[in-house]
């Protein structure tokens, strides 16, 4: 698994596996957030399935899926909502780890940068 640390409370990573729901939990996470639609890869795990290792390893999760290019103010909402909810350090996941960062600058820097991001007011 490869962390991106964004700031003490937020990091990012391409797609993990079951294993690193609990690598996460011992590295000091308490909440993943997963950004992939089901299906996007056929290799990928389902989210049903990493819900229950985040439950068994003592995790918030949450699934708030988009494509690249596509979040729409109600998955910054849902996304805003987790983090705060998170009660501690947030690992974010999506393909490649880029649309899971590109979320979270949009809640810390304002709507402005999420609609000169996406294209969009």
């Amino acid at each position: 698994m490869q962390i991106s640390k964004i700031s003490e409370q937020f990091a990012v990573s391409p797609q993990i596996g079951y294993n690193d729901v609990k690598a996460a939990a011992d590295a000091g996470y308490t909440c993943i957030i997963n950004c992939r639609p089901e299906g996007e890869e056929t290799s990928q795990p389902l989210s049903k399935a990493l819900l229950k290792a985040a439950k068994k390893a003592g995790l918030h999760y949450h699934h708030i899926p988009f494509k690249p290019g596509r979040a729409t103010a109600e998955d910054r909402a849902r996304f805003a909502a987790a983090l705060e909810q998170s009660g501690g350090p947030v690992l974010a996941f999506c393909r490649s780890g880029m649309r899971a960062r590109a979320l979270h600058k949009s809640i810390t820097k304002g709507p402005g940068f999420f609609a000169r991001l996406f294209g969009r007011a």
